[in-house]
């Protein structure tokens, strides 16, 4: 049990998105099934019984269906393999087993720890499988559950206990390291990444690659601290956290989008030529402008000050937030509610004013 507890902790560690996680657990526990039919507890008239039902229970229980479903296709599997006159029954009662772990998933989602009780509560749930032996035929009942079926409960208790406790602790500081990177990388204000999480992902997805042509975006909101000033920091919340959905809605899925501080955001958009930066520029200010008239009960006069860098290469971040900085300090310095191009962006408007 420690073993796949180890091995479910280094896969959860290689792989982050849910759903791989989950075919992760139900392989990993799919195996323990497997290994532990190999010794089982005994054979009573021509039937075997091992704790399998604990390994499909605790898949769906602790994971979910995904890992319950593959964790008793191993099981169920194995068992028709082994082709014993009750393998039609040990199958329906792995079926049950993994019902029964969601069942206790259900009942038990609002609890953000597990205690004992709840574990002991999953290895009787995991046991009502057992009923299934009345499947079979009469005269084998009181020898199976005068012998087999004691053990295998107290097997499904204590399996519960250590290696559901066990994985429920993995999951549960693995979920929490993963809420920790998040606050981490989040704006908590807007949702949008924040300038760490930029700077990696430019690292890691743009600069990694070839491109057709990349551009960098600064946008400034002008006069924001009048905003503040005068209505109060509650509306300039509204504005930062509207601005931010703006812009998520006005670039492209695979386009970076995050808040570097105060009232400044930046984008990045790779694969990209000018005409259509200078269409998202356009639509940009438009739809801010747009908002700072139909978002509050009174005309906020929201406009922006942008600069932009397009390179047909894309360079370190460094140097293309430099530029487009420079460029966006040239916006403030003609009177704000314009966009600038660096000049070195030849065949593009240097400087666009706003409607």
């Amino acid at each position: 049990m420690a073993l796949i507890a180890v091995a479910f902790y280094g896969a959860f560690k290689l792989a982050s998105h849910s759903i791989i996680q989950q075919k992760f657990a139900g392989m990993i526990l799919g195996a323990g099934a497997v290994l532990v039919s190999l010794q089982p507890i005994m054979h009573a008239s021509g039937v075997q019984n091992d704790p399998r039902n604990l390994f499909v229970g605790i898949a769906a229980a602790i994971f979910g269906p995904l890992a319950g479903i593959i964790t008793f296709l191993f099981a169920a599997t194995t068992r028709y393999y082994q082709a014993a006159p009750s393998a039609n029954v040990c199958v329906f009662s792995l079926f049950v087993a993994g019902c029964a772990g969601l069942v206790w998933r259900h009942y038990t989602r609002n609890a953000e720890r597990k205690r004992e009780v709840h574990f002991i509560i999953l290895g009787l749930t995991i046991s009502m499988s057992y009923l299934s032996t009345f499947l079979l035929p009469r005269d084998h009942w009181q020898e199976i559950f005068m012998t087999a079926v004691p053990v295998l409960i107290a097997t499904n208790i204590l399996g519960s206990m250590v290696l559901g406790g066990l994985l429920e602790r993995h999951r549960h500081q693995e979920k929490r390291e993963r809420k920790l990177l998040n606050q981490a990388s989040y704006d908590p204000l807007t949702g949008a990444m924040n300038r760490r999480a930029f700077d990696k992902e430019y690292e890691n997805s743009v600069l990694s690659r070839t491109s057709s042509g990349i551009a960098v975006i600064i946008i400034d909101l002008d006069h924001f601290k009048k905003v503040n000033d005068t209505h109060g920091h509650t509306v300039g919340d509204r504005v930062l956290v509207g601005v931010s959905k703006i812009l998520q809605r006005s670039i492209r899925d695979g386009d970076l989008s995050a808040r570097f501080g105060g009232d400044e955001f930046i984008l990045c958009l790779p694969d990209i030529s000018v005409s259509d930066v200078t269409k998202i520029v356009d639509r940009i200010q438009e739809s801010i402008a747009k908002f700072g008239k139909e978002g509050f009960d009174i005309d906020l006069s929201l406009t922006t000050s942008i600069g932009v860098y397009w390179n047909q290469k894309p360079q370190r971040l460094e140097a293309a937030f430099e530029i487009a900085d420079k460029s966006l300090l040239q916006a403030k310095a003609n009177g704000k509610n314009q966009s600038v191009w660096d000049d070195r962006t030849s065949f593009s408007p240097k400087v666009s004013n706003a409607i």
